[in-house]
Order: C-alpha cells, then structure tokens, then sequence
C-alpha cells in the first residue's frame, strides 16, 4: 500500500513539474505595424519564441500577414528561424476586406480547436489587439477549458479582449524597450525621408538641425534624441564631414546606409 502511495506520488509529481502544451498563433501585422508606429522597433520573434519555450512545451507558432507588404515580406527570413509555419492573407478579390487576416486567422484557431489531435493541446497563445478575437478567447477559456494567453503590442490592445483572456502580456515592456533603437529609428527614418524627399535636390543635414527635427517630429526630449545620434556616430552608422573645403564650411550628416541595413537597423 505505502509503495502504491509513494508510485502514485511520484506520477502526479512529475505530471505537475511537466510543461503545457500549447499552440501559438501571431497575427504579424498588428504585431509589426503597432510596433513600428508606436515604438519605432521591430518584433523580436527568437524573443518571443524562447519567451514561450520557457514556460510552454510549443507544438506550433503559425504567423499570419498579408506578406506581399515588402516591409513584411522583408520578414519572413526572421520568421522561419522560428516557425515554418507562415499563412499569406493577401486578398486577391475586388471586394477588399481589410480584416482579411483576423478572419483567417480566426477560422485557423477555431480549426484547431476543434481537430480530435489537438485535444492534447492544453494551453493556446494568440498575438493580437484586435477585439475580433475576444469571442474565440472566451470560447477557448470557457468551452474548451483550455489556458489561453494573450500578447498584444502595448496602447494596441482592445480592454475587451484583455477580459477574455487567462493573462495579458503586452510587449513591449516599459523595463525591457531598447531606448537606443528607439531613438536610432527615429533618427534613421528622418534623414531616409529627407533624403529621399530631396533626391535631385542639393540637401544638408546637420547635427543639430536633425537633433531639432527628431524630437519635434516624434514629441520626444532633445537630450535623448543627442544621445541616440552620437551614438549612431560612434558606431559608424552616420559620419560627419566637411560641406566643402573652405576654413568655415559647416559639419554635415553622412550616412552609412549599406551597414544600417546590414545590422537591420531600419
């Protein structure tokens, strides 16, 4: 009897100490167009990856995206380092819907759901901040009394659909953002718009005058915008110089564009 006790002790114990199993699905535009416009950063899906390895035992992660966006499909090379599972969205009909994505993505998760292989599944983990989605978040938590999580860009997620889930994890967190490729992408971008603006034209770009146009552009502080760009200049990304060769010519703003993409800085 004590040895039946102690067999069955040792199973639930190791029952317990075993991760969840579980299913993630990304809706990568959300994820990369909030990001960009609020945060001026990229997703980093290895992150991310190794974030849910450490507490799930991953089955899949399916992204999901209309990547005929070439700022996407500049993407889909980090994707597959994690998952090679990558759902095209694009919407080839006239009659153009721009929730094209949430509703395939939607009928995916609820797919899965309800597949007799998936009853093994115990915990679901959805990218998203859209409110389309609260009804499936619910219906996984309640119905199928599965644990589901949701990670949504932060400011981007809908009040309802943090309700329905088991946990919210917004991303990024305010402790871990990367203020220096914050402030570097801004700085980035302004003088790529500039430049491109002003193409056949004779433009200049100094030290202080993109310091100045950064932070009023972005409504960001002037000293971190400084930071960032002296920065970029000790890195060699940007390089000042001489307009021309007389005593009192002023310093102007170089780019090192092949290495800024290089680095994946932009």
């Amino acid at each position: 009897m004590n040895f039946l006790k102690t067999l069955f002790s040792k199973q639930e114990g190791s029952k317990i100490g075993q991760k969840k199993r579980a299913v993630a699905f990304v809706d990568y535009e959300h994820w990369y167009i909030s990001l960009d416009k609020m945060y001026h950063t990229r997703p980093d899906v290895k992150a991310f990856r190794d974030e849910l390895s450490d507490r799930y035992e991953i089955s899949d992660i399916a992204f999901f995206g209309d990547f005929s966006n070439p700022s996407l499909r500049a993407e889909i090379f980090n994707i597959r380092q994690v998952s090679n599972t990558i759902i095209e969205t694009q919407n080839a009909s006239a009659n153009f819907e721009k929730d094209f994505t949430d509703f395939i993505m939607l009928d995916h998760i609820y797919q899965s759901a309800i597949k007799t292989e998936n009853r093994n599944i115990e915990a679901y983990v959805i990218f998203t901040g859209d409110g389309h989605f609260s009804s499936v978040v619910s219906f996984l938590a309640t119905k199928c009394h599965k644990e589901v999580g949701v990670y949504a860009v932060k400011d981007a997620c809908s009040a309802q659909l943090a309700g329905c889930a088991t946990y919210l994890r917004l991303i990024p967190e305010e402790t871990s953002r990367n203020s220096d490729d914050q402030y570097s992408r801004m700085i980035l971008k302004s003088l790529k718009a500039l430049f491109e603006k002003n193409r056949n034209k004779k433009v200049r770009a100094t030290f202080w005058q993109t310091v100045e146009a950064v932070a009023k552009t972005n409504h960001v502080s002037k000293e971190e915008v400084t930071y960032a760009l002296r920065t970029l200049i000790s890195r060699g990304y940007i390089y000042q110089t001489k307009e021309n060769d007389k005593p009192d010519s002023i310093k102007i703003l170089k780019v090192n564009w092949q290495q800024v993409y290089k680095d994946r800085l932009l």
